[in-house]
């Protein structure tokens, strides 16, 4: 079971919000398909509920950088991951900012309705060799940017471009391929 997969996302994740909504010492619940969990987890659960059951037999998750993790059935094929204020301190006070994050955030921020260029611009500061891809015309996005070589992250940033507004979505590249296969 690869655990330390699975804080590494939760980290990213609540650094995210941090920088997107603010910091506030709470505690914090993160939703994760089953398929995405165990590919986080590198394991194989034939339901939820055997999922919970394997994460709360477990030993390490009483005791990891953003406290002691919680692990419920929320649904069938949803798991609810309860991290206490412990986790959303430690991030907000041991883990920095990534520059490429916060500069698309700020882009997104500050300009409702970006462009695919502007978008783009903003990756390529960070890495020339970024991809950008056009979604085929029945998928949820329009547009997916990542950086093959995962740096500066590994994240696949899943854009719509609808009404004079733009959204992106991150996503794992296995959550991102399960979704386009």
């Amino acid at each position: 079971m690869n655990k330390d997969s699975l804080i590494d996302n939760l980290t990213e994740q609540i650094k995210e919000a941090q920088l997107k909504l603010g910091y506030a010492e709470e505690t914090i619940r993160l939703y994760f398909p089953v398929r995405s969990m165990c590919a986080l987890l590198q394991i194989e659960a034939k339901s939820g509920k055997e999922l919970v059951a394997l994460l709360k037999e477990e030993k390490g998750f009483e005791e990891t950088v953003l406290g002691k993790i919680h692990f419920s059935l929320c649904r069938e094929e949803r798991i609810e991951v309860c991290i206490p204020a412990a986790g959303a301190v430690y991030v907000h006070e041991q883990v920095p900012n990534p520059p490429f994050l916060e500069s698309v955030i700020e882009l997104f921020r500050n300009n409702h309705n970006l462009t695919i260029e502007e978008i783009c611009a903003c990756f390529v500061k960070f890495n020339e060799h970024y991809q950008c891809e056009k979604m085929e015309s029945e998928m949820d996005f329009d547009y997916v940017l990542f950086f093959p070589d995962h740096n500066p992250d590994s994240w696949y940033y899943c854009v719509k471009i609808e009404m004079e507004h733009t959204i992106y979505h991150r996503f794992t590249e296995a959550d991102y391929y399960s979704f386009v296969s």
